[in-house]
């Protein structure tokens, strides 16, 4: 009977399952790193290396975090564990962004009336709420495996940030950049609110559009005539003060024949006009240019007996419309300017919530919401014969990003930061001290900060920091630096909420008290806070600006890329940063926006609680983050596959490296397929730190991956397993390919360390090593330089060409039937005589995983085949132990087997 050597052969087992449970083991890891403080530990033992600080952008404090935190954060702790594992010493310090409207909107919610509620008490509750927030959303960055500190965080709510803002708000106001004035702006009315540029997305919306005829009076030269304007803002027709026409456009005097009736309308548009308005009848009488008919007197549109006149603007074209413009400079910056300049108060009456207010002086409008009044207004222009075409158009309108809803242009009082003096400096930083990624971003930089107008920085709200100015006895604003410094020095002392229970004078100086004025109640824009961030953390934490790298959506260009910019070169002449990089929007994989609506979310928590975080982790390496990238469960079944493959090879070497101790079983003297396994390591290695130096993470993967499916998978590890589990345990040959594995096991380690964060700690929690270290996170990455010269780069290349054609031909022998398994092929090989070295390559057939190899005769016909490979079946005996075909056996095994089990006392 057949002996059954099972046993004897060195098949070990390594307590790394590979069954993963990520979403059991996870939470275990995370909880070890806190406890044993590994964040601060890396960071200690770093300091005195160079500096990398990665300024982490503020998320807001409001819900749960959603997939594009998840692949924000992610990003961010593969950088920052990146440099902490190769030469630098990078802190990361997360911050949020707590003030504004989506908190009182929460707080309020929950039925607090924040109208009737003491101002001080909502601002406490609101505090209260984004607290909670924070709380909730770090322990979810925590379940990503993010690398930081979790009780040391900046936010924009703690004294300290808020006093590093009101010293730059002071530095703006000391350099005159801060003022007030009635402009139109970006007004919300479902936030009740300014908004700046950064606050506002654009949405295809369908508007009512109307085509308006007023009368033009006492003119005798143009008797039953009538100025016709286009507009898409209905309700602005009762606020119209004026209408403007192009200088040199040609306008034509349009007869109706019907009913002698004239329109006055641009020449290039009257075929549009009059197919509008259904004309038909009709002639051209007379053509003039637009400075001829300024000051020609008008009905007004929508009061019975009011007047105004036209004018030239600059902003008219004939490219839509009528070529004549309504100008209501309460409702257009362009209108505004227009108004001012021939000295007209312009008319905005429009309340907060955007309804028709007493100004209006009409019963019908007054409490009317402006978009309700289109209704409204159009019909009783149509009573009155005036209104010539109502249609609806489709067109793009801004919106409020918050609540979603139409903003409107309004003309209100508020508080800018004037950009015009300071542009040029910021455009000098950019151009010579900022980089970017992708590289044209940095022109996008500097078009949006060229086409900036002045920063809206008030915000008629509670929750924030309080705009420190004042109004005198006339309500006339007062900047005084003096003034302005007092009052920030009482709120260092006793917090901003001392700014809304205290009355003016507790902030003024002696000289100033008992004279009747009145502080600000606004607050400063929420972009003014995270934009202050940079200056903050400097200032609190003592890291030195410009930090090293911005990394956020593309969405930040006019936000938070913007406002930080502008913040920290009004502040000291410094960018706020040297590196902007910017990642896309995660869409379904279908490539569509994600939507609750639709269906269509993917919750990262969802994903890491049934799958593990290092499965999210490994879809963000996946992916072209400068590209929008997509998300599903087919994805993630794809990158769990790519999971399942890593921690197989992973789980393959710890198998084959327990009874290896590199302390006394490493071996520097190795066999030449050794060291090419060693210098292809290398080669990837190095290629793949490049990488990650410029951050293409996924031509990392790439680069990984092919390792472990070519490299290792299908070439070293494939072939040694001969070695490993049936040479003696103790044999030159077993500790040499275990040296190579042991190596190949850390830079595996070293190229996953950022990524799989918890993976990598289970393998070397279950590496047999002596003197480890609490945790793989504490270790820089290992040096492995073992490339060889580029002769032997070259050698070993034709060899692997030569092992693609045996695999080819041995593939063609399975077809054929001439053989079942590879192992007991015999290979004939005719070589070119260019590659004669391969003779003298050792153990060439095991490399190959064959049963053995003869050279035949060289090749002498064709020198563009490197080689003729014919397949035979080895015809022998089969070892009882390593089941390979010989020509003899000694007790029912090979030779090598005989030795192995003599040395066991098995034989």
């Amino acid at each position: 009977m057949e002996k059954n050597y099972k046993d004897t052969l060195l098949m070990y087992q390594t307590d790394f399952d590979m069954k993963a449970d990520l979403k059991l083991k996870e939470p275990i890891i995370e909880e070890e790193w806190t406890k044993k403080d590994i964040y601060n530990k890396k960071i200690n033992l770093n300091k005195g290396k160079k500096s990398f600080v990665l300024h982490d952008g503020p998320p807001y404090a409001n819900g749960n975090i959603h997939v594009g935190h998840a692949l924000n954060k992610i990003l961010k702790d593969i950088i920052v564990r990146w440099k902490n594992y190769t030469g630098y010493c990078s802190p990361y310090i997360m911050g949020w962004d707590t003030h504004g409207l989506p908190i009182e909107t929460a707080v309020t919610k929950t039925g607090v009336d924040r109208k009737k509620t003491p101002p001080v008490e909502f601002r406490e509750l609101c505090k209260k709420y984004a607290l909670e927030q924070i709380e909730v959303q770090s322990n979810q960055f925590r379940r990503l495996g993010i690398f930081s500190d979790y009780d040391k965080k900046y936010l924009t709510l703690s004294h300290d940030f808020e006093m590093s803002e009101l010293k730059l708000y002071k530095k703006m106001v000391e350099k005159n950049l801060i003022y007030r004035d009635l402009k139109p702006i970006y007004w919300s009315p479902s936030s009740e609110s300014a908004l700046a540029e950064a606050e506002i997305e654009y949405k295809e919306v369908r508007s009512p559009s109307i085509y308006v005829a007023c009368e033009i009076l006492n003119d005798a030269n143009f008797k039953n005539t009538f100025l016709v304007f286009w507009t898409t803002t209905p309700w602005t027709v009762p606020s119209n003060q004026l209408i403007a026409l192009g200088e040199d456009l040609d306008y034509a005097l349009v007869e109706n024949l019907s009913n002698n009736k004239k329109y006055i309308v641009a020449n290039d548009l009257v075929e549009n006009f009059t197919n509008t308005i259904e004309l038909e009848n009709f002639k051209v009488n007379s053509i003039y240019k637009g400075k001829e008919l300024t000051n020609l007197t008008y009905k007004h549109p929508w009061y019975e007996n009011k007047t105004s006149f036209t004018v030239l603007g600059h902003h008219v074209t004939s490219e839509s419309g009528t070529g004549l413009v309504h100008i209501a400079g309460g409702f257009g910056e362009d209108d505004f300017e227009i108004v001012k300049s021939y000295n007209i108060k312009p008319f905005a009456p429009i309340d907060n919530q955007g309804k028709f207010d007493v100004t209006i002086n009409d019963k019908r409008l007054e409490g009317v919401f402006y978009e309700d009044a289109n209704k409204i207004i159009g019909e009783d222009l149509e009573k009155r014969g005036i209104l010539l075409k109502l249609k609806f158009v489709k067109h793009s309108y801004p919106h409020d990003w918050r609540t979603k809803l139409p903003i409107i242009f309004r003309a209100t009082s508020q508080w800018f930061v004037g950009l015009s003096s300071v542009k040029d400096e910021i455009d000098n930083v950019i151009v010579n001290q900022i980089n970017t990624n992708p590289e044209w971003s940095k022109e996008r930089l500097r078009n949006i900060i060229k086409e900036r107008n002045d920063w809206t920085i008030s915000r008629q709200r509670l929750w924030g920091v309080p705009i420190i100015a004042f109004f005198d006895e006339n309500k006339k604003p007062i900047l005084d630096n003096d003034v302005i410094d007092f009052a920030i020095k009482v709120i260092e002392k006793e917090g901003t909420n001392s700014w809304f229970s205290n009355n003016t004078d507790h902030f003024l100086p002696e000289k100033y008290k008992n004279k009747g004025w009145e502080k600000e109640k606004d607050i400063l824009d929420v972009w003014f806070d995270s934009g202050s961030s940079n200056i903050a953390l400097e200032q609190n934490f003592g890291f030195d600006r410009p930090f090293d790298l911005y990394l956020e959506g593309n969405d930040q260009y006019r936000g938070w890329f913007n406002s930080s910019l502008i913040n920290s070169v009004v502040y000291d002449g410094k960018p706020a940063y040297k590196f902007v990089i910017t990642h896309g929007m995660t869409n379904d994989e279908k490539g569509k926006k994600m939507s609750k609506s639709v269906g269509n979310v993917i919750d990262p928590i969802a994903i890491t609680d049934d799958l593990g975080a290092d499965i999210l982790r490994l879809w963000v390496f996946t992916t072209d983050f400068t590209d929008d990238q997509r998300l599903g469960k087919e994805i993630i079944k794809q990158v769990s596959e790519s999971y399942r493959k890593i921690r197989n090879t992973l789980r393959f070497l710890l198998n084959n490296l327990v009874d290896f101790d590199p302390n006394i079983n490493y071996k520097k003297n190795l066999e030449e397929v050794d060291k090419y396994a060693l210098h292809k390591l290398s080669k990837v290695k190095e290629k793949f730190i490049n990488s990650l130096n410029i951050y293409n993470f996924n031509q990392g993967f790439k680069l990984l991956n092919n390792y472990i499916v070519n490299d290792l998978s299908s070439f070293y590890l494939d072939f040694i397993k001969d070695i490993i589990y049936v040479y003696s345990k103790d044999s030159l040959r077993r500790r040499q390919v275990q040296t190579v594995m042991y190596e190949q096991l850390w830079a595996l380690l070293d190229m996953l360390k950022p990524v799989l964060v918890h993976t990598v700690e289970e393998v070397y929690q279950n590496m047999s090593l002596k003197n480890k270290e609490e945790s793989i996170h504490l270790l820089d990455n290992k040096e492995q330089n073992f490339k060889q010269n580029d002769e032997f780069d070259e050698k070993w290349q034709l060899i692997m060409k030569l092992k693609d054609i045996a695999y080819e031909a041995l593939e063609q022998a399975r077809n054929n039937k001439i053989i079942k398994k590879n192992f007991d092929a015999v290979l004939k090989i005719k070589l070119n005589n260019s590659i004669n070295f391969v003779k003298e390559i050792k153990d060439l057939n095991k490399i190959f995983i064959v049963n053995s190899i003869i050279f035949e005769q060289n090749i002498t016909n064709d020198n563009d085949k490197l080689a003729e490979i014919n397949v035979e079946l080895k015809v022998g005996q089969k070892c009882a132990r390593c089941w390979t075909l010989n020509d003899n056996l000694i007790d029912g095994v090979c030779n090598n087997c005989y030795d192995v089990l003599k040395q066991l006392g098995e034989l």
